[in-house]
């Protein structure tokens, strides 16, 4: 009786794993499962990007508008960090995504996945709508 039951267990295990289905093609879920991978491991290899990028919204975005108490350089260097962010999810995540996405006629566009990323990562919500704004060049170019 002892060996009945968890032997029972594994069984049960076993039998669950092999009933996951996968999510129906194409929908929001079967998107989110599909790219998780890609956008994960983008996420691991630029954790110290990301970082920058929360302390650079913080930077650009005082209270009353930018905050300039940091220098016009830092500034710059702080919008620099971003948009080498961009270029490494444009070149390195986005091209998998895209290929991943192909057979969907509603796959997500470049810049809501990247401004999704952004908001996960706890980047300030203004720039991530300042992201979805220039959609448009970060879309033509993927």
């Amino acid at each position: 009786m002892k060996r009945t039951i968890p032997a029972s267990l594994v069984a049960l295990a076993l039998s669950a794993s092999g009933c996951a289905t996968t999510p129906e093609p194409c929908t929001s879920e079967w998107v989110h499962w599909r790219t998780d991978r890609f956008v994960s491991e983008f996420v691991r290899d630029h954790q110290k990007e990301f970082g920058n990028a929360r302390s650079s919204a913080a930077l650009l975005s005082g209270s009353a508008g930018i905050d300039t108490s940091a220098g016009i350089p830092t500034m710059i260097l702080a919008a620099a960090g971003m948009l080498t962010l961009a270029s490494d999810f444009m070149e390195d995540l986005w091209p998998d995504v895209r290929d991943a996405m192909s057979e969907c006629d509603t796959a997500p566009k470049a810049t809501q996945l990247f401004a999704s990323i952004l908001r996960e990562q706890g980047v300030d919500e203004r720039a991530a709508r300042a992201v979805e704004d220039l959609g448009l060049l970060l879309d033509r170019r993927g």
